[in-house]
């Protein structure tokens, strides 16, 4: 790709890895989209989509010019022809994978996340949220506005479970076969004016992509080559394991008597049978194939963090009566930012795995067999249990009772982890910015 004088100023990556397919390619391989309405037909992507080209032609402003000449300017993965956004080629991108079995409160989890961190980066870190793909994000404006946004915040509310397609896919033409791709969510992290580091913005400044795939993407056999959906593990810096407490009948009878949830009732044994995913199974699977796709031994640790989610904290935060409630967080003495008070989240970790191990000792034993470093962190999507709407008959939640407590702890402390200079972290007496 030839670059013009104005294009050549632009500081681009060496390289570029394709939120889509991950295949990892150099700036000048990459293709656009045709703007030209006439150019509509894709070899790969299907008849409803704008051709790629490789260009030959640019504007006075960098931008590819198409075979009609009108200007482009979006670009697109040369493998799978699936768009790639534009701050992919300026800043690093990086991977994280949040998994866990159905129905476990992905999507709540992923909606008051998000909803979570737009709020905090800013007043807290000093960091801005936005969007890199507007399009790919669409699904989580949609579940954020059901949650927080809401013109009705008495009518009860439930969302969609990840599917295994729809709008989270797509699918790509390969030559003798087709192969479906995850949409991952994407996003920009940067550092503002009163952000210490805000003089090197460039070098930290980082593209996040966070993938979410249906439970049962995570059933064994089903990782193919029609259906890579999960390939994205062995690339992700933090993986999050999403641990339902209320699909776990050992959880359900420890908290008998002690959780009005109506997800905590206890079932028949037919109906656990047929509606249930062993979430331990889910995990196992996960682990094996990061082990494959990365080139792991089995006796090989991973390097990237586990962080096991234990979901839906109101159900059962009675069974660790102690553990602390209040916000992780730690202002910074002499800077206009805090840090996330990691020494409080270590002391969490350590009552909610001693917990699991009584409960569900093979969750423990899976985790820290696989990885490095391992987080149990609590959370809390809603604040509160679901209640049955009366129109419906389903569960489902007032938008004006959602208070969500500690759900965007785990991905601050994967971005802690994995991004120097972005979130720093407390230890004790010692406040330190890259662990």
């Amino acid at each position: 790709m030839t670059q013009s004088p104005s294009s050549a100023e632009l500081t681009l990556q060496a390289k570029v890895t394709c939120p889509h397919c991950w295949h990892a390619y150099i700036p000048e391989e990459s293709l656009w989209v045709s703007e030209h309405p006439d150019l509509i037909g894709d070899a790969k992507l299907g008849f409803e989509h704008a051709k790629r080209f490789l260009p030959s032609r640019f504007s006075v402003e960098g931008d590819a010019l198409d075979e009609q000449g009108h200007k482009s300017t979006r670009m697109a993965c040369p493998h799978c022809h699936l768009e790639v956004p534009r701050p992919l080629y300026q800043l690093s991108n990086i991977f994280f994978s949040i998994l866990g079995a159905p129905a476990c409160g992905k999507s709540y989890f992923l909606a008051s996340l998000t909803w979570g961190l737009r709020q905090n980066l800013p007043s807290r870190f000093r960091v801005s949220m936005n969007d890199a793909d507007a399009s790919s994000n669409a699904r989580l404006h949609q579940y954020e506005e059901m949650q927080f946004l809401s013109g009705d915040p008495d009518k009860p509310v439930a969302l969609e479970k990840t599917e295994e397609q729809g709008d989270l896919y797509d699918v790509v033409n390969m030559g003798d076969h087709s192969v479906t791709l995850p949409r991952p969510f994407m996003f920009t992290l940067q550092p503002t004016r009163k952000h210490p580091s805000y003089q090197h913005s460039q070098t930290v400044s980082k593209v996040i992509s966070l993938y979410d795939n249906a439970g049962e993407s995570f059933l064994p056999g089903a990782d193919k080559s029609t259906s890579p959906v999960t390939r994205h593990l062995a690339l992700s810096k933090a993986l999050f394991f999403c641990f339902d407490p209320t699909q776990d009948p050992r959880f359900r009878k420890a908290c008998e008597g002690k959780s009005d949830d109506p997800q905590m009732v206890p079932r028949a044994e037919r109906l656990e049978r047929e509606n249930s995913v062993r979430q331990d199974t889910i995990l196992v699977e996960a682990t094996q194939r990061v082990r494959r796709h990365a080139g792991l031994r089995e006796d090989q640790l991973h390097k990237q963090p586990l962080i096991v989610v234990v979901t839906k904290w109101d159900s059962w935060n009675k069974l660790l009566p102690d553990l602390s409630h209040k916000e992780p967080y730690k202002r910074i003495s002499g800077q206009p930012i805090q840090a996330i008070n990691v020494e409080k989240i270590l002391k969490a970790s350590q009552q909610v795995e001693s917990l699991l191990e009584k409960l569900c000792p093979e969750i423990v034993a899976t985790a820290i067999g696989f990885a490095e470093e391992v987080f149990f962190i609590p959370i809390s999507a809603t604040g509160r249990g679901p209640e049955v709407d009366p129109e419906t008959g389903a569960l489902g939640i007032r938008p004006r009772d959602i208070k969500p407590w500690w759900v965007e702890i785990p991905l601050l402390l994967g971005f802690h982890r994995s991004t120097r200079g972005l979130v720093g972290g407390y230890y004790g007496n010692k406040e330190k910015k890259k662990a």
